[in-house]
């Protein structure tokens, strides 16, 4: 499993950090990349459901949210989303926004 960190959501055409604390409408997101042999869907939405929050606190910038790949994705993230009390989570569209890396300093924050 990999990810990667980013913006996605908003409307701006090259966001960056200083864009996105500026309220640019992005959220700062999580691309998460896994081996469907190794690890299920379902177990991935559960693991980042146990850790979302329905509340957007500091605004759309810090909301959890799934962009699901297809419908069949979003009917997996809402299941487990309303299984785990957590329906306020957003399940959107990964086809309907613009992914952009966000910059080197972000990648891997948690681990240096």
């Amino acid at each position: 499993m990999s990810s990667t960190v980013g913006y996605t959501g908003g409307k701006y055409k090259k966001p960056t950090y200083e864009t996105v604390c500026g309220g640019d409408g992005h959220t700062e997101a999580i691309r998460v990349e896994f081996d469907p042999s190794v690890i299920s869907y379902e177990e991935v939405m559960r693991q980042v459901m146990k850790r979302a929050s329905p509340d957007c606190y500091g605004g759309k910038q810090y909301m959890s949210a799934v962009w699901a790949e297809d419908a069949e994705k979003a009917e997996i993230a809402q299941r487990v989303a309303k299984e785990m009390g957590k329906e306020g989570v957003p399940v959107l569209s990964a086809s309907s926004t613009h992914w952009t890396d966000a910059e080197d300093y972000h990648q891997k924050y948690l681990t240096r």
